[in-house]
């Protein structure tokens, strides 16, 4: 009988065998590590893109807040500046005073304008002081009177403003009108609106006026 030793050809099937599915077991891992890879530079894009959307939404949602809020402001500096003019429109209705006598203080209160006065007799009282000039560059939107009350040529003038300076800068330009005289600033008292989340002062000054 003739006998045949199969045994080192079942090692090398079994060798062959083996490396067969180790080559297989490499390509799988591959494929998921190539996956895992894929998936999360999709991730990482996707969420990049989310980030910049946020972004470009939060800034257009604070420019719209910034628009808004710069539309209550005008919209609030109207209701004053018509508020102003009505209350001048009584004043005359009622004759206060002389018509002439409210169009001065119309213009002192009024932006590019200001008080009459006497160009040498001007510049004498700035050689003298010069902090007693007027700014001609002043914004008169920042201060509204709220009533105008005279008795016997004693003016009582109420009224709001954004700041004292503001006060001041009407106190000034009182002053150098020849209708108004002995011109007092009384007090000043800060307050603040909530609403609008700004600050401003009442005032109340006292002058004499001629005519």
């Amino acid at each position: 009988m003739i006998r045949i030793n199969l045994f080192p050809v079942r090692q090398a099937r079994l060798r062959e065998k083996g490396k067969q599915q180790l080559a297989i077991g490499v390509g799988v891992v591959s494929v998921i590590l190539a996956t895992v890879v894929v998936y999360h530079g999709y991730q990482t894009a996707e969420n990049a893109r989310i980030q910049a959307k946020n972004a470009k939404l939060t800034a257009e949602i604070d420019k719209l807040k910034k628009e808004v809020g710069d539309y209550e402001v005008v919209k609030q500096q109207r209701a004053d500046f018509l508020r102003q003019k009505e209350i001048f429109q009584k004043l005359i209705a009622s004759r206060a005073g002389p018509v002439y006598l409210m169009r001065e203080l119309s213009d002192i209160l009024s932006k590019g304008k200001g008080p009459s006065f006497d160009k040498t007799e001007y510049e004498d009282t700035l050689r003298h002081d010069p902090n007693a000039g007027f700014n001609p560059n002043w914004d008169s939107r920042r201060l509204w009177v709220l009533s105008f009350v005279e008795r016997n040529k004693n003016v009582t003038v109420k009224g709001q403003a954004k700041s004292s300076d503001d006060v001041a800068e009407f106190g000034k330009r009182l002053k150098i009108s020849p209708f108004f005289q002995d011109v007092y600033w009384e007090q000043t008292t800060p307050q603040f609106d909530a609403k609008r989340n700004i600050n401003y002062v009442n005032f109340d000054l006292k002058c004499r006026v001629t005519y």
